[in-house]
């Protein structure tokens, strides 16, 4: 008998013009991705000032120059 594979479906969103103002560091993000609620040199600074906002469960994303790239992993 065959294994089935299942067929995830993954949303994408284009962060490039919410995120062009910042050139690295950490930026919290709204639910639904669509507003910056928060931004500094650390992950911790970013979510703190996410809260501040009243966000409690922000979107946390690393933001690097746009001269660098990188290869997101998951394990």
């Amino acid at each position: 008998m065959k294994a089935r594979s299942a067929k995830t479906k993954v949303q994408t969103t284009d962060l490039t013009e919410l995120l062009k103002p910042y050139r690295s560091g950490w930026v919290a993000l709204s639910s639904d991705q669509q507003h910056v609620v928060g931004d500094g040199k650390t992950l911790q600074r970013a979510y703190e000032k996410a809260v501040e906002h009243g966000v409690d469960d922000p979107v946390l994303v690393k933001v690097i120059p746009p001269d660098r790239g990188y290869i997101p992993l998951s394990l």
